[in-house]
């Protein structure tokens, strides 16, 4: 997104100043002197009427207020002071964008809900050492009629519509799409025209043993088509593409006209691609690493390669986008220092820190509504309400149980024992829907069962419905307010499983809301919005002190800890010895799912230790790549996004192939993610815009789960969305072919099932 591509205020210098005269630097309030203040000169969208050049304003702005509340500020000095003030009474301040500059690019501060002094402009300003930063007051601009018809074209191609926000109850869906701009246009930036057209399908694996017995002294055959004539020369294995390439026309340079190439033509050229494929044989990597030439040595193959034109770079170009750029601190919060309301003036406090929270979690359970009943209405019901994180279960409470009917209220709190202070991020408020009665309930049954572990033994119960509810949200801020939540509907036996397991971590709600159980919760509400703060990362005082040498019998047990399966479930004895002797344990790359998997989740002291504790992975860094081990960092079973992100970026050094051969693994891992935007989205996206190979195999992983898992479409459509926006015309032009050819057979088989559905129906046939 290059500058020029914006419409920019005029800025002269000498009337900014006499302007600047004019309006001098207002506080936002009598009473901050004594707090941090940041110097903003503000760009508005009217004009000066004399010398047509914008308005500007320079502003004190209180550094710990958000976003939303600078733009109500801005707009109050506004209407005080601008010649214009028809405008600023026609139009509200939402209705407008802010930007600034960053080297060349613009940016958008579209974060409403983020504190001023966590922006990255006041933060690259500071580096700068820039006393006054710059922001332009935009006004938001309708989407062209270009830019919707190819929404619409990409919303056919996912199967799914990204714009579509009428089963959200935030807006990170928005969010992400927004914020995937950034990677996604940095990896267009940099991937290479000519390599992303013709990206050779290669291994760095050494030639197997019998394959080598297959070739006769280093050498094989290849047959070159051009036209309707083929030429056949002897290559060494250890040639590359470029060498075969100068070595056949040196060999042909009297016989060009033989295979219809050009007198003034060279090497330089052409490319070799396999007949029958859109794949290329180039490059200086030697011929025996490309896996086509592997297959036909395994199979006994001829290998038949075309010298072709290399395709235009241009076909590759992608739309332009339509949104300035967000960077990677939008949604982020401050520290704790920062936000704590200690020592502070309440009427100086905009956003409060979560760690200041000392009470108990809780939550009220209003009711539940259901469109039809149970057939069985001798039944009662209860809503289990868990805390969790992962798999690790934080808290846990549930309410009485009640005649289950159309509509069942309860209204009651449920306090849990969990501080506040202490919910992590990625934590789940899981609401669960369970029905039951006395001894006489019939064994046969569709549902899971359930014992409570506060019922009556004899009592058994079975899971119907379950939500889940992230308690923070993409913004690093407390959930609070009223919320009806859509459940999900346990599958009953004979009726599609699904991946069930992965299903029940969703944070999504069911958008069929017509017929499913509908849930009614509230959560407390607060003057201000509650924010995770950042961790700092500071020495661990207790850890130095458990680095003492090991006894030898300790030694010996935590050894066979890390030696166990990982699918065998560790004892309370055996998390408690890994966590103790835990700077101990990050020596051993085998024992980090073990050890994480061993971290009480539910304690921000151990959660602070946790990220102490992994700012010294130093062993993991260096280890050796195990796929295996990183991908069980991936799983389920770990929320933090610290965690994931340390085993995404182990996976940066997997080579292309490798990527294919775990890809739709780590298309499955996304379902473990709390949130849309993560390391692991972002990792996928990045390989999949770099090679056409991975590109092709995301687009048909992502739009399969999109079209038959209802729990995650929302996460895969807008990870596929930014994929499409930056894989290049060429790309989408096979896709659409593609998905078309898919339609028309789904279609086809229908009419075939109708008919055979007609054909074998006895009943309508006469007796």
């Amino acid at each position: 997104m290059e500058l020029e591509d914006y419409e920019q205020p005029v800025v002269m210098r000498e009337e900014n100043k006499r302007r600047r005269r004019r309006m001098k630097p207002h506080c936002t309030s009598s009473n901050l002197s004594s707090m941090e203040l940041i110097s903003i000169e503000f760009i508005l969208p009217t004009s000066n009427k004399h010398t047509k050049v914008p308005e500007m304003m320079l502003l004190e702005i209180a550094a710990n207020c958000t976003v939303e509340q600078m733009k109500a500020q801005i707009w109050m000095h506004a209407l005080e002071m601008s010649q214009t003030t028809d405008f600023y009474h026609t139009f509200t301040p939402d209705q407008f964008i802010l930007q600034y500059q960053k080297k060349g690019q613009w940016y958008e501060i579209y974060d409403k809900h983020q504190v001023l002094q966590t922006l990255d402009c006041i933060l690259y300003w500071k580096v700068l050492q820039k006393k006054v930063g710059k922001i332009y007051v935009v006004q938001k601009q309708n989407p062209s009629e270009e830019v919707q018809e190819f929404q619409r074209q990409l919303n056919d191609l996912i199967g799914y519509d990204v714009t579509d926000v009428s089963n959200v109850h935030d807006d990170e869906l928005e969010f992400t799409r927004r914020r995937l701009v950034t990677p996604r246009m940095i990896e267009v930036a940099c991937r290479d025209p000519k390599l992303y057209a013709m990206r050779p399908w290669t291994t760095s694996k050494p030639l197997p043993e019998y394959l080598l017995k297959k070739i006769t002294n280093n050498n094989i055959f290849i047959i070159i088509h051009r036209g309707t004539t083929s030429q056949k020369i002897k290559v060494s294995i250890d040639d590359t593409p470029d060498m075969i390439l100068h070595s056949f026309f040196t060999k042909m340079a009297k016989k060009k006209s033989l295979m219809d190439i050009p007198e003034d033509h060279s090497e330089l050229d052409f490319v070799l691609r396999i007949c029958g494929r859109d794949e290329y044989i180039t490059g200086e990597t030697p011929i025996r690493d490309f896996h086509w030439i592997r297959q036909c040595l395994k199979n006994g193959e001829e290998i038949h390669l075309v010298l072709d034109n290399p395709p235009d770079p241009s076909e590759d170009e992608v739309q332009k986008e339509e949104w300035p750029l967000v960077d990677d601190c939008t949604g982020v919060t401050g520290y704790h220092e920062q936000l704590t309301i200690d020592g502070k003036d309440h009427e100086r406090v905009f956003t409060i820190s979560l760690w200041d929270c000392n009470r108990k979690f809780r939550v009220k359970i209003i009711g539940i509504d259901i469109p039809v009943l149970p057939r069985n209405t001798d039944l009662t019901v209860f809503v289990e309400a868990n805390i969790q994180h992962g798999q690790q279960l934080l808290s846990q409470r549930r309410t009485s149980s009640k005649p289950f009917t159309e509509e069942v209220l309860w209204n009651i709190w449920l306090e849990f024992d969990i501080k506040i202070k202490d919910l992590p991020k990625g934590a789940l408020l899981n609401l669960q829907i369970y029905c039951g009665k006395a001894q006489g309930l019939s064994a046969k049954t569709n549902l899971q069962s359930h014992e409570s572990p506060n019922s009556d033994p004899k009592c058994k119960t079975q899971l119907l419905y379950y939500v889940n509810l992230l308690l923070i949200d993409h913004r690093f801020l407390l959930r609070s307010g009223e919320y009806v939540l859509h459940m999900w509907k346990i599958p009953g036996k004979g009726e599609e499983q699904g991946s069930i397991n992965a299903d029940k971590l969703t944070s999504a709600t069911n958008p069929d809301k017509e017929n499913s159980m509908a849930i009614s919760i509230v959560l407390d509400k607060y003057c201000h919005p509650i924010a995770l703060p950042k961790h700092r990362i500071t020495s661990d005082p207790q850890g130095d002190r458990t680095r003492a040498e090991m006894p030898n019998q300790l030694r010996k047990q935590l050894e066979e800890i890390i030696a166990t399966d990982p699918l065998n479930p560790l004892s309370p004895e055996d998390k408690e010895l890994l966590w103790h002797f835990r700077y101990e344990s990050i020596k051993h790359p085998k024992a980090y799912p073990k050890l994480l998997s061993s971290v009480k989740w539910g304690q921000q002291e151990i959660v602070a230790k946790t990220y102490q504790l992994l700012a010294k992975k130093e062993v993991w860094d260096q280890s050796t790549l195990d796929v295996g081990l990183t991908m069980q960092l991936l799983d389920c079973n770990f929320s933090d996004e610290n965690v994931r992100a340390m085993a995404v970026q182990k996976l940066e050094s997997l080579e292309d192939d490798d990527v294919l051969h775990y890809l739709l693994q780590l298309v499955q891992a996304v379902k473990f993610e709390p949130y849309h935007d993560s390391a692991l989205a972002r990792f996928l996206l990045k390989r999949g815009l770099r090679n056409k190979r991975i590109g092709h195999f995301l687009f048909w992983f992502l739009r399969s789960e999109i079209a038959q898992s209802m729990h995650y479409q929302q996460r895969f459509a807008v990870i596929l969305e930014a994929y499409l926006r930056g894989c290049g015309k060429a790309m989408l032009h096979d896709f659409m072919k593609q998905v078309q050819v898919i339609e028309l057979l789904h279609k086809v088989t229908m009419e075939i099932k109708s008919v055979s559905a007609e054909k074998y129906d006895v009943t309508s046939q006469g007796i």
